[in-house]
């Protein structure tokens, strides 16, 4: 299990936010680069939501995807911290050890993200753009409260 935890130090959290970005491609690389200038440079298209970059070389056409309303999109990171186990002993009863729940640690936080295709931009049926659509859709009924009447004949 997974749970997520504010950074220790909170200097390393992104006060002002972020903006995800979905690359068509691998990096075979996962934290921090020591670079002395930044080179992703994305232009915003004047007319459209879109944006054009250059990623060594190619041209990425990107399209922003706003979440809904009321969501918040986390960037995390793991962490070797571990949240302390809690016992419930109910009259008497024996505990089971339980998996434990380990923390991750929020770095920032964004309301937007930009997925990126090579050459033209990513279409509203992108697996990746439906895969969030699809999520929140089932987060919201799976965490809908109100009741429906049962069906007849089930």
């Amino acid at each position: 299990m997974l749970a997520l935890g504010s950074s220790q130090k909170s200097s390393d959290v992104f006060a002002n936010g972020s903006t995800p970005n979905v690359l068509p491609c691998k990096i075979h690389h996962d934290g921090s680069v020591d670079i002395s200038q930044r080179y992703w440079k994305p232009v915003e298209s004047e007319n459209d939501d879109s944006h054009t970059a250059y990623f060594r070389g190619r041209k990425l056409r990107g399209r922003t995807v706003q979440l809904p309303e009321g969501y918040q999109g986390v960037v995390a990171v793991p962490s070797d911290r571990v949240l302390p186990a809690t016992k419930k002993d109910v009259e008497g009863e024996d505990t089971v050890a339980s998996e434990p729940v380990k923390v991750l640690e929020t770095q920032s936080t964004f309301d937007e993200f930009i997925v990126w295709g090579h050459e033209t931009l990513p279409a509203a049926d992108d697996a990746f753009v439906k895969g969030v659509e699809e999520w929140v859709k089932f987060a919201e009924v799976m965490h809908d409260t109100s009741e429906r009447p049962a069906e007849k004949g089930k």
